[in-house]
C-alpha cells in the first residue's frame, strides 16, 4: 500500500442525507469537512465488504468517504472486491490472487468483516478467516488497536492490542 496520508476531520452541524448503496436513507443534521495535507489528490480504496455486517455498513462508509472527499476536492477511486465467504462462494477462495494484488497496489483498504456460520465447518485453509489473515500478513499488519472507552476506574496506562498472529488479546503497560 502507498504510503498514508493524514485527514483531520472536524463536525459541522448542516443538515445531509447519506444515501447507501443498500437504498436506506440517513438524515443527520451534520456535515464532514476534512482537511487534508495534499488537497486535489486521488486516492484508490480497495473496497472489502466481505460478509454479513460488512455488507451493511461498508457502503454507508463508502458514502461518507465520498462526501468527505467531495467537500475537500479529493477524487477518490473506489474498487470492490470479494474476501472471505464471499470469495469463497464466487471464486473457490477466501482470498482471491486479484484481490490481494489490488489491494496491495491501492492506497488504502477498507474492511467490512468475515465470516458467517455457513462457512464454520470448512477445513481451515477453506473459512473466511484465513482470508483476513493472509490479507494482513501481506500488508504487514499485524494488530489492531480497538477503540476503548476508559472508565475512571480504569488505569489510562492500559492499550488492548488485538494480535492478529497470535488471536491474542494483550494488556499493553
Amino acid at each position: 500500500m502507498a504510503g498514508a496520508q493524514g485527514l483531520h476531520v472536524i463536525s459541522t452541524q448542516i443538515p445531509v442525507a447519506f444515501i447507501s448503496a443498500t437504498k436506506q436513507t440517513f438524515k443527520r443534521a451534520s456535515a464532514i469537512r476534512c482537511a487534508a495535507n495534499t488537497p486535489k489528490k486521488q486516492y484508490t480504496i480497495a473496497v472489502l465488504p466481505g460478509d454479513g455486517v460488512g455488507n451493511e455498513v461498508i457502503p454507508v462508509a463508502v458514502d461518507a468517504l465520498r462526501l468527505a472527499g467531495s467537500l475537500e476536492g479529493l477524487d477518490l477511486r473506489f474498487e470492490e472486491l470479494p474476501i472471505g465467504g464471499a470469495a469463497l462462494d464466487l471464486v473457490g477462495v477466501p482470498l482471491p490472487e486479484e484481490t490481494l494484488t489490488k489491494a496491495k497496489n491501492s492506497d488504502a483498504v477498507l474492511l467490512g468483516a468475515v465470516g458467517w456460520p455457513k462457512w464454520d465447518n470448512n477445513p481451515k485453509h477453506l473459512k473466511p478467516i484465513t482470508a483476513l489473515l493472509q490479507l494482513r500478513a501481506e500488508l504487514e499488519v499485524f494488530s489492531n488497536l480497538r477503540p476503548i472507552t476508559v472508565f475512571p476506574q480504569v488505569s489510562l496506562r492500559h492499550i488492548i492490542v488485538h494480535s492478529v498472529h497470535h488471536c491474542l488479546y494483550l494488556d499493553m503497560l
